[in-house]
């Protein structure tokens, strides 16, 4: 893992040591560093796009499986796709957001109390924050149908 994030960050032993031979001896700083967290933050502000990406098409996935349901011509299913697909939709959306913000910030502020900062703090918040999405939109659109079903069940019957 660790020679993964050297190679991104464009690091390797034999740089380092000619660059610390060339200031001799005092390693002042990292070659290229600015530039490279330069890079590391333009990826994560695109990572934010993708969220959005990822509304909208849950979104559409959610109106595909209502007008499926609906031009079946079966009026019972038709109502509980809205119901269901809707709770999946908002629960995957609020779920995925809630985990990804919690997972980031515990994990990254509180568990490792920000000891390195940098870019550590940045990996750390895609890759926990990532993940926290992933699984809270799974777990939150799978609680959501559920809701989406008993609220039918209550209102429609």
């Amino acid at each position: 893992m660790a020679g993964d994030i050297r190679r991104n960050l464009g690091l390797s032993s034999k740089s380092m040591i000619h660059h610390w031979q060339q200031q001799g001896g005092m390693a002042k700083s990292i070659p290229e560093f600015a530039q490279n967290y330069k890079t590391v933050a333009n990826m994560a502000k695109n990572l934010k796009r993708v969220g959005y990406v990822g509304i909208a098409l849950t979104g559409v996935e959610a109106s595909a499986n209502i007008v499926k349901a609906c031009t079946e011509g079966n009026e019972q299913a038709c109502t509980k796709a809205k119901y269901v697909e809707t709770g999946k939709a908002g629960g995957a959306v609020l779920g995925g957001a809630a985990l990804g913000y919690l997972g980031s910030y515990t994990l990254c502020s509180v568990v490792f109390g920000l000891p390195s900062g940098g870019t550590s703090l940045l990996w750390c918040g895609i890759v926990a924050g990532g993940t926290g999405g992933v699984l809270g939109g799974f777990g939150g659109g799978h609680a959501g149908g559920v809701a989406g079903e008993l609220i039918y069940e209550v209102v429609e019957k």
